[in-house]
């Protein structure tokens, strides 16, 4: 299963989630615009039998503050999901089946071209030295315990992050105007 048929259907199963999220939140939105109308319409009438100018500039100033916020409260509803749908993303890639991750590993590995000798750190120890030689005869095998997932190549002059955590935190930038386009569709 590729990367982004895993992206795919996480990011379905949250759009149903943020579907209703979202649903929640804009019925909470009216009830909000209706309580503001209302409270609005007294204060207006109230202010309108001192300085009828003043009172409209106060009216519009509320109103406009509370659809604001309303606003606000809807964007963060939908920043929760997709930080959610992310963090579901990360967990699936944490929790690979072993022979996927493998595999996995073997094709990332494979599109690295390293010519000497090059330290590459995992925090999975089902992998081997002798299949990281059989990828690449110039890597020696390392284990630590600060990488979730996927790994870290050294060589004297470079290093290859290529730990679940930072490929996430770098597709992350790209793939969230996609994901918030599923998600929430409107």
């Amino acid at each position: 299963m590729a990367l982004e048929e895993i992206f795919t259907r996480i990011l379905e199963d949250a759009r149903q989630e943020a579907e209703n999220i979202i649903a929640q939140a804009l019925k909470e939105k009216s009830n909000i615009l209706q309580e503001i109308e209302k409270e609005a319409d007294l204060l207006r009438e109230e202010i309108i039998s001192r300085a009828h100018s003043e009172g409209e500039f106060i009216y519009r100033k509320e109103l406009a503050a509370k659809k604001l916020k309303a606003q606000k409260d809807i964007l963060q509803a939908k920043k929760s999901q997709l930080d959610t749908c992310f963090q579901e993303a990360q967990e699936t890639l944490f929790n690979l089946d072993p022979a996927l991750y493998r595999n996995l590993i073997r094709n990332m590995l494979s599109q690295i071209q390293i010519k000497e000798e090059a330290e590459i750190i995992f925090s999975k120890s089902g992998i081997s030295p002798e299949y990281i030689h059989k990828i690449n005869p110039h890597l020696k095998l390392s284990f630590a315990d600060n990488i979730q997932g996927g790994f870290i190549v050294k060589t004297k002059e470079l290093v290859i992050d290529n730990s679940w955590v930072s490929i996430l935190a770098s597709l992350r930038q790209n793939l969230e105007p996609q994901a918030a386009q599923i998600l929430f569709k409107e």
